[in-house]
């Protein structure tokens, strides 16, 4: 049987049986323009209907899929492009169709029934028009037309993404260039998407392998969604903050760091940082200052990744570019952390205690490569090195409902501040209502009392303690060995943050503790674990009384010299009191000192003098004995002997600071979490992500 397609009246030919005849059964013709559509069969009036016009713009257009006839239809007003089998019998099976080898590396839209029938607009990321390339010549604009090529975006599972190519065959150039071109339109007035970015690589993160992943699996990504990229390698540590200094945030729609935790806290740090200075703030204590202008998208390609994982909820890097390219966005709390009341670091999760002793070995086993860390976590639980920390904690608590206690965060979540409540944010930085008393000042002058009344309900919360671990999360940190996290109820935009305290315990329950992390069961569940919500923290290390240390530096006789000095300057002024005149009027007693200005002036002459000319000896030099010096060498070697030893018990007696996986050595900070300040490029955690067990192979011989 034959296929005959006949024109409708809007131009687009239509299949009919190659039985059909103008003339009715009966051999007689019909009656002219009666009954038009009964030509049709039901499929086709559908498929006229649909290809009615309306209000709204509506492109159609012929194309073939998988080597079969489709009448596509590009709605503006319903988001869709749709398309629907020119065959009256229906598509064809898989097997009979005939493979287009164009897009064999890619996922290609395959026809399977007639409710796969189009996509929507939303999923939508890019458009283009392909085109036959001959050898030697790279210019996209020249070629043989072949169609237009649909990126879109597809769930692989509940938090990746991955890209979906439908290819649509036709050799008109004009034709697909117009569709190319109101796709694009479409695409542009659906979501607010990056145009031009700025894209820091840290070539040299996890498996050294960022410009080949760079250049093959994420460049081709931005270039089918027409998104520019400046690219800027980092090549030391102080580079990402210099260029930043220089850059105009204006000119980019989004900042993106490629690379590990320590990229992204480099670039996070510098961002802030220059965001207050666009706004000429000065950070310091009292001060809130205002959110980043831009966006950051993270690419992690490092050994940990725990900050992409907390707002992503999966650690890769299609995923990762897929929602920087789709403008999908987060707020999340970021913390201030201070040093001696200046600023020092922006930051996300901070631990001191175990957590630093692992990142202060990790570089003793560079050697081992993936394993490193856990070698690293296996000598930091030894015996040795394992040990608990005296500490001075103080906090703020926050404010938390009690059903949001033990609620984790995920997609949409409640708990977590929405976009209305952000908006209401002051964007301009303002300061704590604290003056300083001026005794000069008229308002206070004129009070009947000098005693200035302060609130007696103090805001602080006071801990003294010995612990193994302190904890600070603003984000969950998920990572590879703890999957939902070291803090499972940590969300990320409600202007609270975790204080986790993990008391002295012995060796074999801290273990057990740890073992939690990577399993469902609670890993908090112990009674040696503190858990608090709070604002602001104050933390500082505490020495024991006990140190005993020998200060070679202390003589004894030089000690009392300048205390005897002390004494008989004191005794050079007397009082003397004027009691003649009138008696009515008393007079203050005077002070009067009876040593003479220039005597003094002559004695610091004369000090400065010897202590300028060289030693003069009067009679033989004195030679020291071999017993005497050998005295003096034994005393210096005990001297180093207990400089080192010193060095060493200090070192027990306190650890490091671990701020997103970088090694901070200063110890007394103080933190405060700041609300929303940051918009990170990603949608949270899926809520029906599953987790499975992870056995950490660093506990599994403990």
């Amino acid at each position: 049987m034959e296929a005959t397609y006949i024109r409708g009246d809007d131009g687009i030919p239509v299949l009919v049986d190659s039985s059909y005849s103008p003339s009715t059964s009966n051999g007689s013709k019909p009656e002219k323009n009666d009954n038009k559509d009964a030509i049709y069969t039901k499929k086709e009036k559908e498929s006229k209907a649909l290809r009615r016009p309306s209000h709204e713009e509506v492109i159609k257009a012929v194309f073939t899929i998988d080597g079969e006839g489709f009448d596509v239809i590009l709605s503006e007003r319903n988001g869709r492009i749709s398309w629907s089998t020119m065959s009256a019998l229906g598509p064809r099976s898989k097997s009979s169709r005939r493979l287009s080898g164009i897009l064999q590396s890619r996922h290609s839209a395959i026809i399977e029934n007639k409710a796969v029938d189009g996509i929507d607009i939303s999923t939508l990321f890019g458009a283009r028009v392909k085109r036959q390339q001959k050898k030697g010549n790279e210019k996209e604009e020249e070629g043989q037309c072949l169609g237009v090529i649909l990126s879109t975006i597809e769930k692989k599972n509940h938090n990746t993404l991955r890209e979906k190519t439908v290819f649509l065959e036709h050799p008109s150039n004009e034709l697909c260039s117009s569709w190319v071109s109101k796709i694009k339109e479409c695409i542009r007035s659906t979501h607010q998407r990056p145009a031009l970015i700025k894209l820091f690589l840290q070539p040299y993160a996890g498996s050294k392998k960022g410009r080949v992943i760079y250049t093959k699996t994420i460049l081709p990504l931005f270039q089918s969604a027409g998104v520019s990229v400046d690219l800027s390698e980092i090549k030391h540590n102080e580079y990402v903050k210099q260029e930043m200094a220089h850059l105009n945030l204006e000119d980019y729609d989004c900042i993106v760091c490629m690379g590990g935790d320590g990229t992204v806290y480099q670039v996070m740090d510098a961002l802030m940082n220059r965001a207050q200075k666009e706004k000429d703030i000065e950070m310091k204590s009292g001060t809130n200052p205002v959110r980043s202008p831009v966006p950051l998208g993270i690419i992690p390609i490092g050994k940990t990744n725990n900050i992409a994982q907390s707002t992503m909820g999966v650690a890769d890097e299609v995923t990762a570019t897929l929602h920087i390219i789709h403008g999908n966005t987060q707020p999340v709390d970021i913390c201030g952390i201070y040093a001696a009341e200046k600023f020092y670091h922006w930051a996300f999760n901070s631990q001191y205690g175990f957590a630093g002793q692992v990142l202060s070995l990790l570089g003793k086993y560079k050697a081992l490569g993936s394993k490193k860390l856990d070698a690293a976590a296996v000598k930091a639980l030894t015996k040795t090195k394992l040990r608990a920390y005296e500490c001075d904690i103080e906090y703020i608590p926050g404010d938390v409902p009690d059903a949001s206690q033990n609620t984790p965060c995920r997609t949409g979540c409640t708990v977590c501040w929405d976009e209305a409540v952000l908006k209401d944010v002051q964007e301009e930085p303002t300061s704590d209502l604290v003056q300083e008393i001026n005794p000069l000042d008229q308002s206070f002058t004129s009070s009947t009392s000098s005693i200035i009344e302060l609130p007696q309900d103090n805001p602080w919360r006071s801990l003294k303690g010995i612990y193994m671990n302190v904890g600070l999360f603003c984000i969950s940190g998920m990572s590879d060995y703890a999957p939902q996290g070291f803090s499972r109820f940590t969300h990320l935009n409600n202007g609270i943050m975790d204080l986790m305290l993990v008391k002295e315990v012995e060796r074999k329950e801290f273990v057990r503790h740890l073992r939690r992390f990577g399993n469902s069961k609670d890993p908090y569940d112990f009674p040696f674990i503190e858990m608090y919500r709070v604002k602001e923290v104050r933390f500082r290390p505490r020495y024991p009384k006990g140190w005993n240390y020998n200060d070679h530096d202390y003589n004894e006789i030089k000690y009392q010299m300048t205390r005897e000095e002390s004494q008989l300057q004191g005794k050079k002024s007397v009082k003397v009191v004027d009691d003649l005149g009138n008696s009515s009027k008393s007079q203050s007693v005077a002070t009067l000192d009876l040593s003479d200005n220039s005597d003094s002036d002559e004695q610091e002459d004369t000090k400065a003098k010897e202590e300028k000319a060289p030693e003069r000896l009067l009679g033989p030099m004195y030679r020291k004995t071999f017993s005497e010096i050998e005295m003096e060498k034994h005393k210096q070697h005990v001297r180093r002997k207990e400089e080192k030893l010193k060095v060493k018990e200090e070192a027990k007696m306190v650890s490091v600071w671990n701020i997103d996986n970088q090694l901070v050595k200063q110890l007394e900070l103080d933190f405060k979490i700041y609300h929303g300040l940051l918009r990170i490029c990603g949608l949270g955690v899926s809520a029906n992500t599953e987790y499975e067990d992870v056995r950490l192979g660093c506990l599994s011989g403990m």
